[in-house]
């Protein structure tokens, strides 16, 4: 009869019984319920019967929590290496376990007032005045707008900290302009730094010694939205001061807000992937009949977010090296710590809004969360409502989801219920993606 509460961002229900579940951060759009990994790892979980008493894992590889799947009354929790920090709380029922864990874990982050307000975005938005035309609809028609989202097009050639000079050409000025308006720009920053010559970050990033390396000690090489990248090593403290520096730029041109991005990390594919793929299809010449196209199909979908990947570059810890796959789910957190310290250090008198996809325990310090790339689908409506306790106990306040959908086309139906829930969640945001349907509210 015990009720399982926790996990944070998991799937399906607030009673996580029954199911089977891993912590390992993970880049996947399409939330089915048949998923065990999404982008953020949890590790806390309460049991709540005869007796009540909550555990807390703290380990940062991959963690597999059987709850009552493989048989119906036992509850088994596996991990790869067994070096792990496991905390026991006990108390005399779930909320005073939750208020013990909250204190333990320290206080969590909170935003400035105007991230409780109403937000747009969109992937497509490219110029300024894709940006004034929004703001100009949301006006007309007397719905209130708070702040404006800048995903991935506002960047020259998606290179972090940058900006596309020809469809901004005054920077400063645009965000001065949206704020006469009441419009505060929150763009995004995604982990992957561009190899590009001439690129001053990528520049900094392989003179210091900032990115994650192979075992042979070269820089990794990761495919993602601007081709290949190098991964910023942000176990390391002297690359998170790097990094977390770059947001300055941005700081300094009017921007009191951000949403770091695909730091799972996410990775379409590494340059060893791609040339095992093609290898493996060379070695069918010309007969493209003979493949194997069970084994075609695993390996082109095998090509993303790639395990071997993930154990085939290492951190900088303390001076020693550490393979990606035993911390994996640090590296987001990590990520929005270097750019929370950096926010101490350059604007110590104001609060900026920060938000991240992956995360994991002892973030919530550092930033809020969004619940990732979810779909127009009614069933994410529930998830979304069902995740925001779970992530509460976590200590994540500022959280919300992409209401109406990221994926997908959403309905008039649906971004109305999607909103009204909206309305209570700290995180208020309509977000959706390049392809489908446009959801702003004054298009129904």
């Amino acid at each position: 009869e015990d009720i399982v509460f926790g996990l944070g961002e998991a799937n399906r229900g607030i009673n996580k019984r029954g199911s089977l579940y891993t912590s390992f951060c993970t880049d996947d759009p399409i939330h089915t319920e048949e998923k065990v990994s999404l982008y953020g790892a949890h590790n806390l979980i309460i049991v709540s019967g005869k007796e009540i008493f909550g555990l807390f894992f703290d380990y940062p590889g991959a963690l597999t929590f059987d709850i009552g799947y493989s048989h119906i009354d036992n509850m088994e929790i596996r991990c790869e290496d067994a070096d792990l920090d496991l905390y026991e709380i006990t108390g005399e029922d779930a909320y005073d376990i939750t208020r013990q864990f909250r204190r333990m874990i320290g206080r969590s982050y909170i935003p400035p007032k105007f991230a409780f307000g109403y937000g747009q975005s969109r992937w497509g938005y490219k110029t300024r005045e894709d940006f004034e035309t929004v703001v100009n609809e949301y006006r007309e028609h007397h719905i209130p707008l708070d702040l404006l989202y800048m995903d991935i097009d506002y960047m020259d050639d998606y290179k972090d900290f940058t900006v596309n000079t020809e469809n901004f050409p005054d920077f400063k000025a645009f965000t001065a302009q949206m704020k006469e308006q009441g419009i505060h720009l929150i763009p995004i920053i995604d982990a992957g730094v561009k190899i590009e010559e001439g690129y001053d970050v990528y520049e900094e990033g392989i003179a210091g010694g900032y990115f994650c390396k192979k075992k042979n000690g070269e820089p990794f090489e990761a495919c993602v939205w601007p081709g290949l990248t190098h991964l910023p090593d942000f176990l390391d403290p002297k690359a998170r001061e790097w990094f977390g520096s770059k947001y300055k730029r941005l700081l300094d041109a009017g921007i009191e807000g951000f949403w770091n991005d695909m730091n799972e990390p996410a990775i379409f594919y590494s340059p060893k992937g791609r040339d095992e793929l093609l290898s493996y299809l060379d070695g069918y010449g010309d007969d493209r009949n003979a493949f194997d196209h069970e084994e075609l199909h695993a390996r082109v979908h095998g090509l993303a977010n790639s395990p071997k990947d993930y154990r085939d570059f290492y951190h900088d810890v303390n001076g020693k090296k550490i393979r990606h796959d035993k911390v994996h789910n640090l590296y987001g957190s990590n990520m929005t710590r270097a750019a929370s310290e950096a926010f101490a250090r350059y604007a110590p008198d104001k609060q900026i809004l920060m938000f991240s996809r992956s995360s994991y325990i002892g973030m919530h310090r550092y930033g809020g969360i969004w619940m990732g790339d979810n779909r127009s689908w009614w069933s994410h409506l529930l998830l979304n409502l069902k995740m925001l306790p779970s992530l509460n106990m976590c200590g994540f306040l500022y959280i919300g989801a992409d209401l109406g959908g990221f994926g997908a086309d959403t309905t008039e139906d649906l971004l109305l219920r999607w909103l009204a829930l909206g309305v209570f969640t700290p995180l208020m945001r309509n977000h959706s993606a390049l392809g489908t349907r446009e959801q702003e509210c004054y298009r129904f």
